[in-house]
């Protein structure tokens, strides 16, 4: 604990080295994280997940739209 309070001076140097180190930091895990992301898509595109998706969606689609006309036709 300070045994006395910090003068204007000192408190500011303080702050703009607070501010410096945060800035250091979210640069460094921004870095990080686009980083994870870039190899998190290509880990997706070499197991060809894209088109999975795709090809899901299409089948889904398919038998959804199969459902719907023989539901019309036969009421």
């Amino acid at each position: 604990m300070a045994t006395k309070p910090p003068d204007k001076a000192s408190r500011d140097a303080n702050l703009d080295a607070l501010k410096e180190a945060v800035d250091e930091w979210a640069t460094v895990a921004l870095t990080r994280l686009d980083n994870e992301a870039k190899f998190i898509r290509s880990v997706l595109d070499g197991r060809g997940a894209n088109t999975a998706g795709t090809k899901n969606l299409e089948e889904a689609s398919a038998l959804l739209q199969a459902d719907i006309d023989a539901f019309l036709v036969n009421n």
